[in-house]
């Protein structure tokens, strides 16, 4: 699974597909681009702008993802201690699930009612587990995930035990995400504001005449463009320093 798939699974726009998505961004940044250079006039500008738009998309589409992951980590506890009351009770594993999609998360209701329903409906858990992953697109998700498959595969006797012990690994790493997340991102976005500022500042010059000349000819299109490439740099080192290393998603696929 490539990187920018599974941020669009993050983000919750899995049914679109990633091609689909990428599409609309790039085209999203050729329009902006596009009114950049009809309103200023400087065809350089509204190239790097059109570049910087995408970035800015795919922050946006990354900030996105994060966020609903965040959401998603915290309701995870409540489902695995959910299933873990519910088969301790007697019931089945499919139960625990049809169980869920009544009385569950809200926000994940709809997730287990369609797992429920494509089950019913004659599709292989197999291929059901994957397209609810594929939903969530989160990482907790895919680690619940392959354990049902487990033990509907090949049953378990410690299945309960695995919950619990899940359950507690998964509260003591949200504690700690959070605690660094709160101390590192405002750090990052600070930052990366500092990246775009410049670029506004351009903007502004752009306004009057002369200055829209000057970055018009040879001379400024290549101010432009080493500009361009020291906030790129700027970007990149922002990205490695001050974002804080996600987990591959080696459950995904």
């Amino acid at each position: 699974m490539n990187w920018f798939e599974s941020l669009v699974e993050g983000a919750g726009l899995a049914r679109l597909g990633w091609k689909s998505v990428l599409l609309l961004m790039v085209t999203v940044a050729l329009v902006f681009g596009f009114l950049v250079t009809q309103l200023f006039g400087i065809p350089a500008l509204g190239f790097f702008v059109a570049i910087g738009f995408l970035a800015f998309e795919m922050e946006t589409l990354s900030m996105w993802a994060k966020t609903r992951r965040r959401e998603l980590a915290k309701l995870w506890p409540e489902v695995i201690d959910s299933i873990t009351s519910a088969i301790s009770a007697g019931m089945s594993l499919q139960e625990a699930i049809d169980d869920l999609a009544i009385r569950g998360p809200k926000r994940l209701q709809i997730h287990f009612r369609g797992l429920s329903m494509k089950v019913d409906s004659g599709w292989a858990f197999a291929a059901a587990i994957d397209d609810l992953k594929r939903n969530l697109g989160e990482i907790h998700a895919d680690r619940l995930c392959e354990v049902l498959r487990l033990v509907l595969d090949s049953g378990s006797e410690s299945l309960l035990a695995t919950l619990r012990r899940q359950s507690i690994n998964l509260r003591r790493d949200i504690a700690l995400e959070g605690q660094i997340e709160s101390k590192q991102g405002w750090v990052a976005g600070t930052a990366k504001i500092a990246v775009a500022a410049p670029w506004i500042v351009v903007a502004l010059l752009s306004v009057r005449p002369e200055n829209a000349a000057i970055y018009n000819s040879s001379s400024g299109a290549l101010i432009l463009l080493i500009g361009f490439t020291v906030s790129l740099f700027a970007y990149r080192l922002v990205q490695i320093l001050g974002e804080l290393p996600e987990q591959p998603r080696v459950l995904a696929t």
